[in-house]
């Protein structure tokens, strides 16, 4: 109030526990209270099929395919591996293998995650040769990989800018598949899944043995949903086997949720309670149906970098974040501060990519008309006070995922937190 605000927004994470405080904090203070949540929204459903058609599972013919990257933007990061196994019935008839150079040496993450070395990929074939060889590799089968949104964006985005057809044929992920079918077991990753089915999987992060281990276990799935469920055609899949409760493994995306009025204040307690009682899994979880069913009275903002704008523009670019953000009341934008911690896990090269990130947002919401916001995702005041943040949250575990570790082996430590203390713009 002594800095002439004329109103505060509280947005605590999936609660409304500071409501009353803020109330008579800002009723003192002789200023608004905006109330508000950043919420943990999640997809009801996930496929387990894109691009499905009729097909007995059995008979189809399948390129089990992985690739390996130098980080997770297919805008800014770059394609060092493409490999696959090309099966049917359960058996490897071809495979392809080729790794491709970046034009850069390998950072020692990329290194020490993949196993590729500068080495592996010197005398590489240029990228437009890979893709096409592999564009021809892949003609009348279904794709498959594991975590499959990652692969098919990233060769998409490739396909895209050497002038190539973007994949249309059926993609099975398999990540969803396992998730749908074995909905009592606590991670479905490829390395557990290997291990609970003893499948063979000597060098996890190089694309030519993930890829084989992923086909292993496509066709226990497929064998498996058929004797359980009696699901045989590729089109069923969705249909028959995605499970009501799958938003509970679904990816959370952040997103900021204000008050506008009554209604929206009723609305809001409503969501805050059914993501608390009905679909807490881990955190409180909003699927995206309810909070359309609850819309009313609330302004919807896109959130920090666990939003799903920002991801999109950072993986896939602002083409296709401007259909994303479309979903959204406004835009924001923070501190490069903030994003900071994103160098760290090597997830954004340096702070001037980051700053042609925060642009890109910018540029979303000009194409939309949407209203930008400068925010500043605070969680204390005063910057010494980081450190009782950094105890709460560190106390969490490293099972939470504020606590994703960098780096790996005796090397992995806990990612640096976002200086968040409160800014203004002068």
């Amino acid at each position: 109030a002594k800095w002439g605000h004329k109103a505060v927004a509280i947005t605590d994470h999936g609660n409304v526990q500071s409501f009353p405080h803020g109330y008579k904090a800002a009723k003192k203070a002789g200023i608004q209270l905006i109330y508000g949540m950043e919420a943990n929204i999640v997809e009801d459903r996930v496929p387990i099929v894109y691009n499905e058609v009729e097909m007995d599972l059995s008979e189809a013919t399948y390129v089990v395919f992985d690739v390996e990257t130098t980080g997770l933007s297919a805008i800014y990061n770059a394609l060092i591996q493409v490999a696959a196994s090309k099966m049917y019935k359960g058996n490897v008839i071809a495979e392809f293998d080729e790794f491709i150079n970046p034009g850069h040496p390998l950072s020692a993450f990329t290194t020490e995650l993949t196993g590729i070395t500068g080495d592996h990929v010197k005398n590489a074939k240029p990228l437009e040769q890979v893709l096409q060889e592999f564009q021809e590799f892949c003609k009348d089968t279904v794709l498959v990989a594991h975590n499959a949104t990652f692969d098919v964006g990233f060769m998409n985005a490739n396909y895209e800018r050497h002038d190539l057809p973007k994949i249309s044929q059926p993609v099975i992920d398999t990540l969803e598949f396992a998730r749908n079918l074995y909905p009592e077991y606590k991670r479905h990753g490829l390395g557990p899944l290997t291990k609970r089915f003893g499948v063979a999987l000597e060098h996890h992060h190089m694309a030519n043995y993930d890829a084989e281990a992923t086909g292993r276990l496509l066709f226990i799935f497929i064998k498996e949903v058929a004797e359980k469920h009696g699901v045989t055609d590729l089109a069923r899949l969705n249909i028959d086997l995605i499970s009501p409760d799958s938003y509970k493994k679904a990816r959370i995306k952040h997103a900021t949720i204000y008050v506008k009025n009554q209604v929206g204040l009723k609305n809001i307690f409503k969501l805050v309670s059914l993501s608390n009682t009905k679909y807490f899994e881990g955190v409180p979880r909003i699927p995206r149906t309810v909070l359309d069913a609850h819309r009313e009275g609330l302004i919807l903002g896109s959130a920090c970098s666990e939003g799903e704008v920002f991801d999109v523009v950072v993986s896939q670019g602002v083409d296709a974040a401007v259909e994303v953000a479309k979903y959204y009341d406004f835009i924001e934008v923070m501190p490069p501060a903030i994003y900071a911690p994103l160098i760290a896990k090597e997830q954004v090269k340096d702070m001037e990519e980051l700053q042609t990130i925060i642009k890109s947002l910018i540029e979303v919401g000009d194409r939309l008309g949407k209203p930008v916001l400068a925010t500043g995702n605070v969680h204390y005041i005063e910057p010494e006070e980081e450190i009782y943040r950094e105890i709460i949250v560190r106390s969490l575990g490293q099972g939470a995922m504020i606590n994703r570790t960098i780096g790996h082996g005796e090397h992995a430590q806990p990612a640096p937190l976002p200086k968040a203390h409160f800014r203004t713009t002068n």
